[in-house]
C-alpha cells in the first residue's frame, strides 16, 4: 500500500468509525460518511497517479497530492499503454480487451479474427448486497486533483482506442430514439441486444448489420456431475455427453434410433429443440436397464445403450421427479439469473449410484497429474507466464487432449482449467521467480510447459 504499519492502522480505524450517522472524525474534524475520511487521509489522493509511475499506491512518506507524479502518469497513458478501460463502460471494455489480445491471423485471408468473451465477463457476478451505497456525490466537493485529471485522460485514450465502431453496446429504446440510428437506407435502426435476440453464447447478427457478441458458455452452471459439458448451439448453452455426441445420438434426427425419439418428450410442440435434456437421457437408460434387468426383447435401437458403455445402472435418479424442461437447463447457465430462482441448479442432481448416462471420466480435486503437469501458480514452486492466444473447449480427453491441442498450435505452454474444462494456449513464455498471481480459482488450474517437451500424450 506505501504505509507503514501505524499509518495504515491509523487508516483503518478512520475509516471503519461507527459513530452515530455513520460519522467519522478525521484530524479533528467530523466528516459525514467514513468514505469522505479515507479520501481526505493524507497520502491517499493521487493513488494511480503514483501507481502508473511504478510507485505505490500511497505515499507514506511526504503523503502529497499525486500532482508530482502527474506528467509522468499522463505520458504513460496517452503514449506506452495499449489498452484501458472503464468500470462504467465494462462491456465494450471488455470486449476491446479481447479484440486487441486474442485470437489470430487467417492465413488465407489476412483478416485477424479475435476470441469472443467468455458469457460471464458481462455479468455483474459480484452484486453488492449492501442497502447503502457511497459515491462521488458523497464526498461533498472534495476532488482528488491528480487521479480526476487521470481519469479524464484515460476517457480519451479509451475513445481513442474504440475508434468509430464500439464492439458491445447495449441500446435502449430511449438511446436509439435519441441518437438517431439509421440503417443503409435511411432508416430507424434499432440494433438488438443478446437478450432481445434471446442468445446466450455466439454471434449474431443485432439487426442493424452489425455483429453483436454474446460470449461462450460456462461450464458447472448446474448441479449435474463435472463429467458433463457444455457447448453452444444456435445461441443457446446445451448441456451434453461427449460419448453420446460421438455417436450422433444427442442431436435427434430422421436416422436417429427409435428409442431415442419415443423416449423424448417435446410436449407437442415441434419448435422445440431437437436435441437431448440430460433428463431426457437419463429417461433413456432407465428405460434400457429396466430392459437389461427383467431380460425384456431389445427392440427399437435400446440395445445400442445395453452394454455399450453409455449407460450405467443404478438406482431410480429422483432428477426424472423434478419436471425439468430445456429451457431451465438453458438458463441455468445465465450468470444473470440468481441460483435460487433456477430449477436446474436447485433439483439437477445426478448421484454417484444412480442410473445415468456416462459422460467424461470423473477428476477429483487432487487429480493424478501426467508427466510434466503442475498446479498453476502455486507457492513455493516455479511458475510461468506468457501470452495467451488461443482457448480450446476439451471434452473427455483432461490433460492429455491439451497438450495434444497445444502441441497442434505449437503453443509453449498449455493451461487445463478443470472448472471449465478449458484448455489455453500460451507462447512467449516467461518464468516468475519468486513472484506469483493471486486468483481465485488456481486450485482447478494446472500447466505444462512444453518447451522441453515435457508432456507425454
Amino acid at each position: 500500500s506505501g504505509f507503514p504499519p501505524a499509518i495504515w492502522k491509523d487508516l483503518i480505524k478512520a475509516s471503519l468509525q461507527k459513530t452515530p450517522k455513520h460519522r467519522c472524525t478525521l484530524g479533528g474534524e467530523v466528516y459525514s460518511n467514513t468514505l469522505e475520511c479515507f479520501a481526505r487521509y493524507p497520502g491517499i489522493a493521487g493513488c494511480m497517479s503514483r501507481m502508473l509511475t511504478g510507485e505505490t499506491c500511497a505515499d507514506g512518506v511526504l503523503q502529497e497530492s499525486g500532482l508530482e507524479n502527474l506528467p509522468y502518469a499522463m505520458d504513460v497513458i496517452m503514449n506506452h499503454l495499449d489498452f484501458v478501460g472503464l468500470t462504467e463502460d465494462w462491456n465494450e471494455s471488455i470486449c476491446q480487451f479481447h479484440r486487441l489480445f486474442t485470437g489470430k491471423v487467417d492465413k488465407g485471408s489476412g483478416k485477424r479474427r479475435w476470441d469472443p468473451p467468455l458469457q460471464g465477463e458481462f455479468s455483474n457476478v459480484h452484486k453488492s448486497i449492501k442497502k447503502k451505497h457511497l459515491g462521488v456525490e458523497h464526498l461533498h466537493g472534495f476532488i482528488d486533483v491528480a487521479d480526476t485529471v487521470v481519469y479524464e485522460a484515460v476517457k480519451l485514450k479509451f475513445k481513442q482506442m474504440v475508434g468509430g465502431e464500439r464492439c458491445y453496446k447495449y441500446v435502449t429504446a430511449e438511446e436509439q430514439q435519441k441518437a438517431g440510428k439509421q440503417d443503409e437506407e435511411g432508416n430507424m435502426c434499432e440494433p438488438m441486444s443478446c437478450s432481445d435476440l434471446g442468445k446466450q453464447c455466439g454471434e449474431w447478427d443485432d439487426g442493424c448489420n452489425k455483429t453483436i457478441i454474446c460470449g461462450m458458455c460456462n461450464v458447472g452452471s448446474t448441479r449435474l456431475p463435472s463429467t458433463w459439458r457444455v457447448k453452444c448451439v444456435e445461441g443457446q448453452c446445451v448441456d451434453y455427453c461427449p460419448p453420446w455426441d460421438e455417436k450422433s445420438y444427442w442431436f435427434l434426427s430422421e436416422d436417429s434410433p427409435l428409442a431415442l425419439r419415443k423416449n423424448v418428450s417435446r410436449e407437442g410442440n415441434e419448435h422445440q429443440p431437437k436435441y437431448l435434456s440430460p433428463v431426457d437421457a437419463v429417461k433413456i437408460c432407465e428405460v434400457a436397464c429396466e430392459v437389461e434387468r427383467n431380460n425384456e426383447a431389445r427392440k427399437d435401437g435400446i440395445e445400442l445403450f445395453i452394454d455399450t458403455g453409455l449407460c450405467q445402472c443404478g438406482k431410480t435418479s429422483k432428477i426424472l421427479e423434478a419436471n425439468l424442461t430445456l429451457q431451465d437447463f438453458s438458463s441455468g447457465h445465465d450468470l444473470n439469473d440468481l441460483c435460487k430462482d433456477n430449477k436446474a441448479r436447485a433439483e439437477a442432481v445426478l448421484l454417484e449410484k444412480d442410473t445415468q448416462p456416462i459422460c467424461c471420466p470423473y477428476i477429483g480435486p487432487k487429480p493424478n497429474l501426467p508427466i510434466g503437469w503442475k498446479r498453476l501458480y502455486s507457492m513455493g514452486f516455479p511458475n510461468l507466464e506468457g501470452e495467451y492466444f488461443d482457448h480450446i473447449p476439451i471434452e473427455c480427453g483432461a490433460f492429455e487432449e491439451c497438450a495434444s491441442v497445444a502441441r497442434q498450435k505449437e503453443a509453449e505452454m498449455a493451461v487445463f482449467d478443470m472448472a471449465n474444462s478449458m484448455c489455453y494456449l500460451a507462447r512467449n513464455v516467461v518464468a516468475l521467480d519468486d513472484v506469483f498471481t493471486v486468483t481465485k480459482d488456481n486450485q482447478y488450474r494446472f500447466f505444462v510447459d512444453l518447451r522441453n517437451n515435457e508432456a507425454v500424450l
